[in-house]
């Protein structure tokens, strides 16, 4: 028997109609294409239901839905339904009928076991020490991620990854598949570009099925400056305030890129360009990223302004400003993380 079905792998194809023409010994195939949103819901989802068929006019047809052989919906023209699926590991078996004026019979039938799927994804670009966010795809960045497939059997018993085929997509493009293969590593986007990465997941049998997907943006590395305390060195939890202000006449603070290609603040590679009240100050050779002020005897703004570049990677190009105030009370940094995600 034939039938077509717009649904994923979750979506066990069980049979459809046919008939005899009652006075002819031809055999006609009468089949309704169902059609179910979302392919693959998660448990206790509600699922759409729909037809369409060609083989007869369903605006004057009767239609009747049975969820589980219990009858849910009955009509003229009924060609939409829904339903509300079970637990992981749980089956909901879908009929549908459609019978015209002239008798003519058509059928769709179908079953859903729902599924979970998680992709979680991160970048190898820079972030500080004890950061609390994602890592986010600076330049030349690479996407690391994992798929976490949540598949049961109808006696509950969960399914292996060793029997899940995993098939990932990058912008369509099939990047990677095979047995077991819930990871992935794959370039990043393009500066100021954005990558879709996919995966698809089914089981060994072809009995469940998940997919999911994330839209990967890239972003544009900054650098934020973070005080260097005499005792406790950087303080990676504080960021430099606009217009900071100060009591002390000595101030150390280290220059922090975040989602920059790079290992560390202070590799070779980085080129650190600072200038306090418009005149350059050459960086130390020992630690570029750190820049000391020294305010003896003087009251008044000190504007920071850095300008980092690498050597060896010509799109990073962050840039930043900021106004330390010496001599008044102190209101020196922020205790919030820059840039948490």
């Amino acid at each position: 028997m034939i039938i077509r079905l717009a649904v994923g792998a979750c979506i066990m194809v069980l049979g459809a109609a046919s008939f005899v023409e009652a006075q002819s010994d031809i055999i006609f195939e009468r089949q309704l294409d169902l059609t179910l949103t979302p392919a693959h819901p998660a448990p206790g989802q509600t699922v759409q239901l729909s037809i369409q068929t060609y083989a007869l006019d369903l605006r004057r047809s009767m239609v009747v839905w049975y969820v589980n052989d219990r009858e849910i919906l009955r009509g003229i023209d009924r060609r939409e339904a829904s339903v509300v699926v079970g637990n992981l590991g749980t089956e909901t078996a879908i009929r549908v009928i459609a019978e015209d004026e002239e008798g003519l019979v058509a059928t769709a039938e179908a079953i859903i076991r729902p599924t979970e799927i998680d992709l979680l994804w991160e970048a190898d670009s820079y972030v500080p020490p004890f950061y609390g966010g994602r890592t986010l795809p600076g330049t030349n960045s690479t996407i690391r991620a994992q798929a976490i497939a949540r598949f049961r059997t109808p006696s509950g018993a969960p399914i292996d990854d060793s029997n899940i085929v995993y098939t990932w997509y990058r912008n369509d493009a099939i990047v990677a598949d095979g047995r077991g293969k819930s990871s992935v590593t794959v370039s990043g986007p393009s500066l100021f570009g954005a990558d879709t990465l996919r995966v698809v997941a089914v089981s060994a049998d072809k009995t469940l099925s998940a997919e999911t997907s994330v839209r990967i943006p890239a972003v544009d590395p900054f650098v934020m400056l973070h005080e260097n305390h005499p005792l406790f060195g950087v303080l990676y939890h504080r960021s430099l305030e606009p217009g900071a202000t100060t009591l002390e006449t000595e101030q150390k603070v280290t220059a922090v890129p975040y989602f920059a290609d790079i290992v560390s603040p202070g590799e070779p590679s980085l080129l650190y360009e600072w200038t306090v009240n418009g005149a350059t100050i050459a960086p130390d050779p020992e630690e570029p990223q750190t820049l000391t002020i020294t305010a003896e005897g003087y009251t008044g703004p000190a504007d920071i302004e850095l300008s980092l570049m690498s050597a060896r990677d010509i799109f990073l190009h962050a840039v930043g400003k900021w106004q330390l105030v010496f001599g008044e009370q102190s209101r020196f940094f922020s205790g919030l993380n820059p840039f948490g995600q």
